[in-house]
């Protein structure tokens, strides 16, 4: 790269920052010496050159009727009472921001409180305060009205200096109706009067409370590292970190019942050695999957822990917790790219232990759509849900265990038994084969009553190519057909509409169900032809 292009690169890297986040910077180590470099075009023309992980982004993102309905929804898994009571209360799109501003809002984490299923929360990238910030919504009523309040941010564990940026919002609940909220955040300081830079990255929790409808000022640093230097001289960022999640056991029989799993991914940049974290060990160039856990709201989280084992290419994470209480991480790894292994671990006696196989094995080419410009790497992603001992983890590819390719991705869903091990994988979106139709951002939940339901953006319904409809489709037997699968936006919208240069629509859309039987969808929508803003709609089928 010439020190022209490198330039143009960091110039790049800076404005799709302060619009977007540091989610994904390839870099990492809490320990020993640091990475030095001349100066910060080296690092990052050494950065772009030397890491291995082939999907990193550059920048980081009637109360007494419905407790009746759970209650016998619960009891008998009667699907018909539920769908009876759906479409007695249908209503159509309602928007979940309530700001009046065009800054768009991208990639959805949304969670139902399992002891008031009434309350649904989502939370998003939000840039309305210009910067990337966390904004979370609450409706008590199930989606017909909704709340709008930001979330607090990260902090120089130090000096307390709030950080600039945050994303990759995720949200969970336990059976009490507590909250609680992860994020990214980062810093985008960028000194040239006193030649500093500053690329701090930190994984947070912040606790929710009143059944989510409002939460805590301060948030619990899980992870911090360092990034920082001179524009025009050394330049030290040891590691990175990225792409956290939380999950909730929500199963009061539980023995873990209340325990909030914080998840997320370690990049170490160190050019040799190794980096260290919590109990983990992460080789030069390496990313990981890392785990930390608290027993309950308020309480201590534990050291990070390392999920991945050996497989040192490791990104995108998603849990599932069965009704034994014992987590399942589910993430992907590209030692072998461009073919992907999904992969499963689990917890068990303290001790994070890898499949002895992947549960899936796939490429992922990219959406490839000329129309479009946003990154698109988080659809190779597991979206996942869980019923009894079952995971549904959906994601997007090309080509599945050395099958037929097509030029486009599809939607796939891994089911996978997290007793034994075994999975099967099965073709979502119904649309022919190869007909060059995109289908992207995809999560699978499932309900109490065992119905199966995934949720992703998909543009069949376009000769061009360019709008797209958030589609959801049913399975009756256990994830292997979806007969039934359909928009449930009242308006197809161009994804490109709602941020300047079409360079963001989030990493994913998280599709959620109550303990009632009730999915609810929520998306990134930019219906008004200007904006991308968050719509949401209970599903009816």
């Amino acid at each position: 790269m010439s020190s022209g292009s490198r330039w143009k690169f960091l110039c790049a890297q800076i404005a799709v920052f302060a619009m977007l986040t540091i989610t994904a910077a390839p870099l990492a180590a809490q320990t020993g010496k640091p990475a030095p470099f001349k100066d910060l075009p080296s690092y990052l023309a050494w950065m772009q050159k030397n890491h291995k992980a082939p999907f990193i982004r550059n920048f980081p993102i009637a109360q007494t009727g419905a407790r009746a309905l759970q209650e016998a929804t619960v009891s008998t898994h009667s699907v018909q009472a539920v769908d009876a009571w759906k479409h007695r209360h249908a209503f159509q799109n309602v928007q979940v921001n309530q700001d009046r501003n065009p800054w768009p809002k991208a990639g959805i984490a949304a969670a139902v409180n399992p002891s008031e299923p009434n309350t649904w929360l989502v939370m998003s990238n939000d840039f309305r305060e210009n910067v990337n910030h966390m904004f979370y919504h609450v409706s008590t009523d199930r989606g017909r009205t909704w709340t709008d309040d930001a979330l607090t941010g990260g902090a120089d564990p130090f000096t307390g200096t709030p950080l600039t940026e945050q994303s990759n919002p995720g949200v969970s609940f336990d059976n009490a109706g507590n909250s609680y909220f992860s994020s990214f955040s980062g810093n985008l300081i960028v000194d040239s009067n006193n030649n500093y830079l500053n690329l701090d990255s930190e994984v947070d929790e912040v606790q929710g409370l009143a059944d989510g409808t409002y939460s805590s000022l301060f948030p619990t640093p899980i992870d911090t590292q360092s990034c920082s230097g001179m524009l025009f001289g050394p330049f030290t960022c040891d590691a990175t970190l990225s792409q956290p999640s939380n999950s909730t056991d929500a199963n009061p029989n539980s023995p873990n019942a209340g325990t909030t799993y914080v998840y997320y991914t370690y990049f170490c940049n160190l050019p040799i050695g190794t980096c260290t974290d919590g109990n983990a060990t992460i080789p030069a160039f390496g990313s990981v999957i890392l785990e930390s856990h608290s027993a309950g709201p308020g309480g201590p989280f534990s050291v990070p822990s390392l999920v991945s084992g050996a497989l040192a290419t490791a990104q995108f994470s998603d849990m599932v917790i069965d009704p034994s209480g014992t987590p399942h991480i589910f993430f992907d790894d590209f030692t072998n790219a461009p073919v992907i292994n999904m992969w499963e671990s689990t917890l068990t006696g303290g001790v994070w232990t890898v499949s002895s196989s992947p549960v899936a094995t796939f490429t992922y080419s990219g959406l490839a759509n000329p129309n479009w410009g946003f990154s698109d790497s988080g659809a190779a992603a597991p979206g996942c849900g869980i019923h009894h001992f079952t995971a549904y983890c959906a994601f997007s590819a090309n080509q599945v265990s050395g099958g037929r390719v097509e030029g486009t991705p599809s939607v796939y869903l891994a089911s996978v038994n997290v007793s034994t091990g075994a999975s099967r994988i099965t073709r979502v979106n119904n649309d022919a084969f190869n007909d060059l139709k995109d289908h992207f951002f995809a999560w699978a939940t499932a309900t109490p009553a065992g119905a199966v339901y995934v949720g992703w953006y998909d543009d069949r319904h376009d000769s061009l190519n360019t709008n797209v409809e958030y589609f959801v489709g049913r399975s009756f037997d256990e994830g292997r057909t979806f007969p039934i699968q359909k928009a449930v936006n009242d308006i197809p919208f161009n994804p490109c509409n709602g941020f300047p240069g079409c360079g963001y629509f989030g990493d994913y859309t998280q599709l959620v169900s109550g303990p009632d039987g009730v999915v609810h969808a929520a998306w990134s929508d930019t219906r008004d032809g200007s904006s991308m803003q968050i719509w949401s709609q209970v599903v009816h089928f």
